[in-house]
């Protein structure tokens, strides 16, 4: 029996992390990190001639489509609550909110809404807005011969809160996932409505107690939550920053345990090398947006 075969690259400055994933069967295949030698976002050069690099030699079976997800710092993102009152227009009020908060055009964006619980009535959305001229360059002729446009184009936060609802399952308490690149530093909270808070960290600001603070201040909000936090990302794959990370955060007048994102319930994994696990989470989220 033919499975759909779905392969998640997410993308960042300097590599690529892939995922080859049959996301029905939550059967993950294959994993790499791809070090790249330009900015592959802004230059999809790079990640087609990447990715036609590593899939002559590891594409055995042929993929059904391709879900990219892209870093939150590389476009405006919000958290929207949606007025319970409201019955409808919900695309309307999202641009509006956009353009309110940041004194931009949405028209000028390639804007894109995820909404939770459901898109029928729904209690809050990830508004995402990317440059269009990014968007657009992933829909060029030169992606479109290379094999690789996406099926899905989806930012990281929402990448994660699919791998976290899929692997760990949620309830009413918020579960918590940190994701610590070089460039950027986000923790994202969801429960069974969806996501309900975030928190950014740019690089300049980035330090073992800053990010133990943005996880207290996160946890503040729900004090019945348990103080449980996934890492992952491409720091997660420095030992001397996880124990860093790990430390502050139990230092803290109410303590929060920091786990290693290095092993995936209710997913199956092929025999292989999974070592990078914790630096591709969210290439493996992004293919669920393909189930």
């Amino acid at each position: 029996m033919a499975h759909n075969i779905c392969l998640g690259v997410e993308i960042s400055e300097d590599e690529l992390k892939i995922a080859l994933v049959e996301p029905n069967r939550k059967h993950v295949i294959k994993i790499d990190v791809l070090p790249t030698s330009g900015n592959s976002i802004s230059d999809t050069s790079i990640y087609a001639s990447v990715l036609s690099s590593w899939t002559r030699s590891n594409l055995r079976q042929e993929k059904n489509a391709v879900a990219v997800a892209f870093p939150a710092n590389s476009g405006i993102m919000r958290l929207v609550d949606i007025p319970k009152e409201m019955e409808g227009g919900y695309y309307d009020y999202v641009n509006w909110e956009f353009e309110h908060a940041t004194d931009l055009k949405a028209g000028d964006y390639q804007m894109d809404a995820a909404f939770y619980p459901n898109q029928k009535k729904p209690e809050r959305v990830i508004a995402t807005a990317i440059n269009k001229k990014l968007v657009d360059s992933f829909s060029s002729e030169l992606i479109e011969k290379s094999g690789f446009s996406p099926s899905c184009l989806i930012a990281d936060v929402c990448a994660l809160l699919n791998i976290l609802e899929a692997s760990e399952g949620l309830g009413s308490q918020p579960k918590c996932v940190l994701k610590a690149d070089d460039r950027f530093i986000v923790a994202v909270w969801g429960n069974e409505t969806g996501p309900v808070a975030f928190r950014f960290l740019p690089k300049d600001c980035v330090s073992p107690k800053a990010i133990a603070d943005i996880l207290e201040s996160g946890f503040k909000e729900y004090p019945k939550a348990k103080k449980n936090v996934k890492l992952c990302g491409k720091l997660s794959a420095n030992a001397e920053f996880v124990a860093d990370i790990t430390k502050s955060a139990k230092a803290l007048k109410e303590p929060i345990e920091v786990q290693l994102w290095n092993s995936l319930s209710k997913f199956s994994l092929e025999k292989g090398d999974f070592s990078k696990l914790s630096q591709c989470v969210g290439a493996i989220g992004a293919t669920l947006s393909c189930a």
